[in-house]
């Protein structure tokens, strides 16, 4: 508040030095130059207007009525009272006009204050309502992970219990073979655990998205072969270039052929598809497997969703994380009971780089 006063204070001496050189200069050349004494008293709408803008209507009351007190006595002509009318009327009018824009302004300011007062509100509750998300999905994640290790746990406790014992040779082995089974599914389920809870930000360099799709196909035949599932992938002939961490993208598609495969165990086929767009690449992996069932299309995402008996539900919910770390996205269509198609649409090139 006193740099606001002092700035008054200068204000009004700047008023009060404007006026006074104007009248000085008007009483002295009242007689001798009337042309340039006329001007002059024009020249008083000047400190008058200074004064309203800065001191409102009561400032430019004060000023006209100083410059009249000041004019007056040296110059009693017609015109010099009608001057000093018209002094008062601009002196009340500006000062009128610059009291509401003042009142304008001050209640802008105050509007955005209290805009960024209730926008840093909503950020303070947006960021309590993501760490009220993240704990929630941090619950529903553990509780679907205590729900899918109960059932190893209790296979595997179950056969040691069995073993610990005189038993035949063959359920012996029966049950050793329970152990392994089970020991390696908990091994899959902690290791997609890990790699869902941890992902490795993508390594992108430049590849050939034939050449990505062509290794994982040569990856999946084995598994294909004694499914009797037919995998179709026709490379086009030019180059399809794709700026990306081929590694991880393999193992996207790895994991929807996979998918498709075990949801054919009498046997089928997996068709891949590319198309160039503008400023993106986008690959389709079409089964002829019976389809997703409507109650879990929509959460064909999320961690521990899956139809399979000895699935960990891990798979597509780690590909959707490589995906978006990519800036790209992946849907699915299904075509129940005629099968499924996975759609993802990749960046050619990522924003950070040239």
């Amino acid at each position: 508040m006193p740099l606001e006063r002092k700035a008054r204070r200068l204000q009004a001496i700047a008023v009060g030095l404007v006026l006074a050189s104007i009248v000085v200069a008007y009483v002295f050349t009242l007689g001798s130059l009337p042309f340039v004494g006329k001007i002059l008293r024009y020249l008083l709408f000047l400190p008058i207007v200074m004064a309203a803008l800065w001191f409102g209507w009561r400032g430019g009351l004060v000023a006209a009525l100083a410059a009249t007190a000041l004019y007056l006595p040296a110059d009693h002509s017609e015109d010099a009272v009608v001057e000093a009318v018209d002094l008062f009327l601009i002196g009340s009018i500006m000062g009128i006009l610059a009291d509401r824009e003042r009142r304008k302004r001050i209640l802008l300011q105050q509007t955005t204050r209290e805009l960024s007062l209730a926008y840093q509100q909503l950020q303070d509750s947006t960021e309590s309502l993501r760490r009220a998300a993240r704990l929630s999905a941090t619950g529903q994640l553990a509780a679907s992970l205590a729900h899918e290790i109960r059932t190893p746990l209790a296979s595997i406790e179950g056969a040691a219990e069995m073993l610990d014992g005189e038993v035949p040779a063959d359920l012996r082995s029966e049950m050793t073979g329970i152990l392994r089974k089970e020991s390696r599914r908990l091994s899959r389920l902690l290791a997609g655990l890990l790699n869902y809870a941890k992902p490795q930000p993508p390594d992108f360099r430049d590849s050939d998205v034939r050449e990505i799709l062509s290794g994982m196909v040569a990856l999946a035949t084995p598994s294909a072969r004694q499914s009797q599932v037919e995998l179709r992938f026709a490379p086009p002939a030019a180059a399809i270039p794709l700026y990306c961490d081929g590694e991880q993208l393999t193992q996207v598609f790895l994991n929807l052929t996979m998918n498709a495969i075990q949801a054919m165990p009498t046997g089928g086929a997996v068709e891949y598809t590319i198309e160039t767009l503008a400023n993106a690449v986008r690959i389709r992996v079409a089964d002829t497997g019976p389809g997703i069932p409507p109650d879990k299309l929509g959460r064909i995402f999320d961690p521990f969703v899956t139809s399979k008996p000895d699935g960990t539900g891990l798979g597509l919910a780690v590909s959707a994380q490589i995906v978006a770390a990519h800036r790209g996205q992946i849907t699915v269509n299904s075509r129940e009971p005629h099968g499924a198609e996975f759609v993802v649409e990749l960046p050619v090139r990522q924003e950070n780089h040239s």
